[in-house]
């Protein structure tokens, strides 16, 4: 670095520089021994930089620095929207079951479940099972029923935990994987983790993107342990919360609170860190014959 000049303290060099960083003359102000040293990287603007100093110093050159109005944008919404479609699309369906099941919207909620109960007196009187399995739904042709589970919660707490996890894990994938091979892999997990749930807890009604989120989790775990990708790495700390959410959930420990889909967060965790294995191995083995 080239020394330019020393100035004192009391002038205000902030707007002197900020005009030569709009004329390219880089530069850097350091204080030393009570003054203000300037520095260049090269001698050709040490000249033009002194002169600009002297001209500021006579009055010959005035600087003020404008302060731009804010204005209301819509751009970076509109980028977000265009960044992470899928991501906001599962967000606002999750909002919109959150609704119906609060408002309970019950006929409509019911077309969402992957399993219900029949208690009606017709079933009571043929002695008929009081549990309509999913097997009975897929028979009929209704194989929504197999996803939509995880558009419902139950609570204040529960959609907004869940949503906040699907947009922080949701848009890396789909950032990165592209649109159609993140909602396959939302939609794969949400089967699976549905499935496992209704068969592990045959007569409950049960909800929620949770066995998403954990299937997310696990995704992006294993990609960044194989492929190792800054959009995956995520904290140590939020995986330590995260299975030890999922630990307490088997325990049993907040029971009194609220009945957690238990199996659906541990088959969705374990089939999101599955179905990554076949992605990260496929972008390992490009990246590698890219740089050979």
């Amino acid at each position: 670095m080239i020394k330019v000049l020393e100035a004192p303290l009391d002038i205000n060099l902030h707007a002197l520089s900020v005009y030569w960083w709009q004329k390219e003359l880089a530069h850097k102000i350091a204080e030393e021994a009570g003054m203000q040293v300037i520095w260049t990287a090269t001698d050709q603007q040490v000249g033009q930089m002194r002169e600009d100093y002297q001209a500021l110093c006579d009055g010959r050159l005035q600087l003020a620095l404008e302060k731009k109005p804010q204005t209301f944008s819509l751009a970076p919404l509109t980028k977000i929207i265009k960044a992470s479609p899928v991501t906001l699309s599962l967000v606002l369906l999750s909002i919109v079951g959150f609704l119906l099941v609060e408002f309970r919207l019950n006929g409509i909620v019911e077309l969402l479940k992957i399993q219900s109960m029949d208690g009606s007196r017709l079933s009571q009187s043929l002695n008929l099972s009081s549990r309509i399995s999913p097997q009975e739904f897929l028979a009929h042709g209704q194989y929504w029923r197999l996803v939509t589970p995880i558009f419902l919660h139950f609570g204040w707490v529960h959609i907004t935990f869940n949503m906040l996890w699907l947009w922080e894990l949701g848009r890396r994938i789909e950032t990165q994987c592209g649109k159609v091979h993140f909602i396959s892999v939302v939609f794969f997990i949400a089967v699976t983790s549905n499935l496992y749930q209704a068969a592990s807890t045959p007569y409950a009604y049960f909800g929620g993107m949770s066995g998403v989120v954990y299937g997310l989790l696990g995704y992006c775990a294993v990609f960044n342990f194989i492929a190792p990708h800054k959009i995956f790495a995520l904290p140590r700390s939020i995986y330590v919360v995260m299975l030890l959410s999922l630990a307490i959930g088997w325990s049993g420990a907040f029971s009194f609170l609220a009945n957690m889909a238990n199996t659906a967060h541990l088959s969705g965790l374990l089939w999101g860190c599955f179905i990554a294995l076949p992605s990260a191995l496929l972008t390992r083995f490009f990246d590698r014959q890219d740089h050979r």
